[in-house]
C-alpha cells in the first residue's frame, strides 16, 4: 500500500471507512457539477463499490486526501485512449486552501516514478477556474477540447484537455531521480 506524506497532507488508498465521507462530499452538487463519471445522486453504495473496484488495481494510483479528516480524492488512471489521466475532487469545506495543488503534485510525482510515465493527461471544465489553476501550477499545457456528459448538470459540458510531459514537471519541480523532487 502506497502512502504519501506532504507538508500538510497524508495520502493513502481509499478504504471502506472513507465511504461515509466520500458519499457526503459527492452528494454536494457544487462538487459533482465539476466531475465526469460520478453518479448523481450519489449514495454510500456508490462509494463502497468505487473503493472495492479500485482498491487492488496495479495499473492505477488512487488516494484519499487527509488533514485531520477526509478532504477528497486524487487518482491517476488509464484513460480510454491509453494515456494516464489525473483526476481529483475536494469536499467544498476544503476549497481555496491549496490542498489540491499539494496533493496532485505528490500523486503526479509518484505516478511518474511508479509507472515510468513520459506524460500525464488531465482536464477541467471551462467554468472550473480552480481546477484549471491546479493544472497550470503543475505545468500542464492545453491540448484541445473534449465534451463530457455531466449527470449533475444533465447535459454535455466542454472540457479543456491538457498534458504534462515528465520533462516539464522536472523543469518546474526538480529531477524525479532524486529524493527531493515534488
Amino acid at each position: 500500500m502506497d502512502i504519501l506524506v506532504t507538508r500538510r497532507l497524508t495520502l493513502r488508498p481509499p478504504l471502506e471507512v472513507d465511504a461515509e465521507a466520500i458519499t457526503a462530499g459527492l452528494q454536494n452538487p457544487n462538487v459533482t457539477r465539476m466531475l465526469t463519471r460520478v453518479p448523481s445522486p450519489y449514495y454510500e453504495g456508490d462509494a463502497l463499490a468505487w473503493i472495492k473496484q479500485n482498491g487492488s488495481r496495479s495499473d492505477a494510483a488512487f488516494f484519499s486526501i487527509y488533514r485531520e479528516k477526509f478532504l477528497g480524492a486524487v487518482s491517476i488512471v488509464p484513460a480510454e485512449d491509453g494515456a494516464m489521466d489525473l483526476g481529483y475532487w475536494l469536499d467544498q469545506s476544503a476549497w481555496g486552501q491549496g490542498f489540491m495543488s499539494e496533493a496532485a503534485r505528490a500523486v503526479t510525482s509518484h505516478a511518474f516514478r511508479k509507472f515510468g510515465l513520459d506524460e500525464i493527461t488531465s482536464g477541467a471544465y471551462e467554468d472550473n477556474r480552480a481546477s484549471m489553476a491546479v493544472l497550470i501550477k503543475l505545468g500542464f499545457e492545453p491540448t484541445g477540447d473534449a465534451i463530457h456528459s455531466n449527470p449533475t448538470r444533465g447535459c454535455d459540458v466542454k472540457c479543456n484537455r491538457m498534458v504534462l510531459p515528465r520533462s516539464r514537471f522536472e523543469q518546474i519541480f526538480g529531477s524525479l531521480d532524486s529524493n527531493v523532487a515534488a
